[in-house]
């Protein structure tokens, strides 16, 4: 369950299409996001590869996998906790039109609710059937080493059910997220609403008998609004119903003393209850031993938390990790709740926060305390192979003043939620950025603004925002949000600003940039075949292009022109894929006028 040698689940493997499918439309959401870690997730999505080494350091497969994933992905997150890579790449034109940024309302006294959830909807296709995956995490869209969760199952068309009802009210309160322009991704969102209630989903598992998904925090189509504090498992403080238990597990990485000592008090009148928390040991620190007397509490060994080796590159380096994995058991008698998702024992997650998670029922005989400490601890509690300690609480703990990371973290939050417009227009040869901030109030705080591919010219922020003379390829709708408190302490971080007035040549020079003298290599990467570019390759080039390109004539490219027939036939839509691409780069020479020649005389062949 929680050893990374044997059951660790790849991201990009879980959201790979299966055999003989390809994706049709997939929505995510994420709390934080790493713009690499998005583009991995489009090589398993778009090129069903896995985001090795080789093709992420590979701009053809890059360009193509972002490229064939662009219209079929929309990936929510939370606004200001998109990460600055530390490396720019042009390719991030391209995940503009995947990325979308929440920003929540103040709920229960909580000014800024997180948008917190974990959580994936894709819809497969192949010539005759369609397939649904619905996944269910606590891991981010990050690099994050850290150990977390994961449940998914597939659904196909049958009878009509009410069991994906929350899902339709989670992807509804979701399109209210997206731009007003966003048409066609609007359109395929509301195709997924209409058509999950006719999906039906199977655990595929004997262990569990059913299920329920809890969108915490997103308005309920029946009424009211989905809660945690509607489940067996968390007892408001006005809460009449018993909720008792006779086992208990509680794993989350973040705590709130409010919570913990919810659980704690409660099933008082049941004897030998039992009570267990794995956490972290920062965690824990605010917790006083009556908070949380009646639990057994486990925190990750310090050598497991000061490093695991990279498992991947044949690399070295050891990373920090901890648990991150948010699970809940709660027994009574012989029925069992397991959850799993994204919602911390917080008080923000419990109260204000938007959550996702997945409610599985059992039976004691299947799921119970003592089979999960067994997963949990990979044997026996006292066993070589144990990755967790038990910790105890000695003495009352004095509650810590806000950290200075939290400090910055809230100013974020107050930044992202003022309303950004931005508006380009052209200045002779280049262009010229204006930026508008809405309800714009000074902070206390010094913090500066830049294009993401300009950092360079880096601004004041302030309610109007100038940036001049910026090239085409500068230009995108990615930021950099610079912010330094009053102590010097500093974050960076990518917003995404709603433009008009991009120049709608913009992503063909990006793509042009990228290609460049690869114009024959990414031909041969659409159609599949090695044995195009070698062959191109041992052909001498007679024709020499501008700025020194060679380019092969029409009379060197027999094997190119008789792969082109045969695709024709068995692949037609190959070559769709090839006329949007001619159709879209500029006329810069980057498309060779000997392909030009014979792709002309290929369609008048083929018609």
């Amino acid at each position: 369950m929680l050893n990374p040698g044997e059951d660790r689940l790849d991201y990009g493997n879980i959201l790979k299409p299966p055999k003989s499918y390809t994706l049709d439309f997939a929505v995510g959401t994420t709390y934080s996001l790493d713009l690499d870690a998005l583009v991995g997730m489009c090589i398993s999505l778009g090129l069903l590869e896995e985001a090795d080494s080789n093709i992420m350091k590979d701009p053809i497969c890059l360009l193509e996998a972002l490229r064939r994933t662009g219209d079929k992905v929309a990936l929510f997150c939370e606004a200001g906790e998109i990460y600055l890579p530390g490396k720019v790449s042009a390719l991030y034109t391209l995940l503009e039109k995947m990325v979308f940024q929440v920003v929540t309302k103040a709920r229960s006294g909580i000014k800024y609710p997180s948008f917190h959830p974990k959580f994936w909807l894709l819809r497969y296709i192949n010539k005759e059937e369609v397939l649904y995956r619905v996944v269910v995490l606590s891991r981010n869209l990050t690099f994050d080493r850290s150990w977390d969760i994961c449940f998914y199952m597939d659904g196909e068309f049958g009878e009509e059910t009410d069991k994906n009802i929350p899902i339709a009210d989670f992807l509804k309160y979701l399109l209210k997220q997206l731009p007003k322009l966003e048409i066609s991704k609007a359109k395929k969102i509301k195709q997924l609403i209409k058509e999950l209630d006719y999906v039906n989903f199977e655990t595929g598992m004997k262990e569990f008998y059913d299920f329920e998904f809890i969108p915490s925090g997103v308005p309920c189509s029946q009424g009211g609004m989905y809660s945690m504090l509607d489940t067996s498992l968390i007892k408001g403080a006005n809460d009449r119903l018993e909720k008792s238990f006779h086992e208990l597990l509680v794993m989350s990485p973040f705590l709130s003393k409010d919570i913990i000592r919810q659980f704690n008090e409660r099933s008082r009148w049941i004897e030998n209850a039992e009570y267990m928390l794995v956490t972290r040991q920062m965690s824990i620190d605010n917790l006083s031993p009556e908070d949380c007397d009646k639990f057994r509490i486990y925190v990750l060994k310090d050598e497991i938390v000061d490093g695991e080796a990279a498992i991947s590159d044949g690399e070295s380096d050891y990373y920090k990790q901890d648990i991150h994995a948010k699970i809940y058991m709660l027994r009574k008698n012989a029925d069992t709740e397991v959850y799993l998702g994204s919602l911390n024992a917080s008080h923000n997650a419990v109260y204000g926060n938007i959550e996702f998670m997945i409610l599985l029922r059992s039976k004691n005989r299947y799921i119970n305390l003592e089979k999960l400490k067994t997963e949990i601890f990979n044997g026996d509690e006292e066993g070589a192979n144990n990755p967790f300690k038990e910790v105890e609480l000695l003495k009352c703990r004095e509650e810590k003043n806000i950290e200075e990371s939290e400090e910055l973290d809230f100013l974020i939050k107050q930044v992202n939620r003022y309303k950004f417009y931005a508006v380009v227009t052209e200045n002779a040869s280049y262009y010229d950025v204006n930026i508008s901030v809405e309800n714009y109030e000074k902070q206390d705080a010094d913090i500066t603004i830049s294009p993401i591919f300009a950092q360079s010219k880096e601004a004041k922020f302030a309610k109007n925002i100038l940036f001049e003379k910026l090239t085409i390829n500068a230009l995108s709708k990615f930021y950099v949000l610079s912010i330094c408190d009053i102590v010097g302490n500093n974050v960076k971080r990518v917003i995404k600003i709603e433009t008009e007035g991009m120049p709608n040549e913009r992503e063909g020079k990006v793509i042009s940039s990228i290609i460049g003298e690869n114009f024959y290599r990414y031909i041969e990467f659409l159609f599949g075949d090695d044995h195009i570019i070698s062959t191109l390759k041992a052909n001498s080039e007679k024709t020499q292009g501008i700025a020194g390109k060679s380019y092969s004539t029409i009379e060197n490219m027999p094997v190119l022109y008789e792969k082109m027939l045969k695709k024709a036939a068995t692949e037609p839509e190959s070559f769709t894929e090839i006329e949007k691409i001619i159709r879209l780069l500029p006329e810069d020479g980057v498309v060779p006028e000997a392909f030009k020649k014979l792709y002309s005389t290929f369609r008048k062949v083929v018609k």
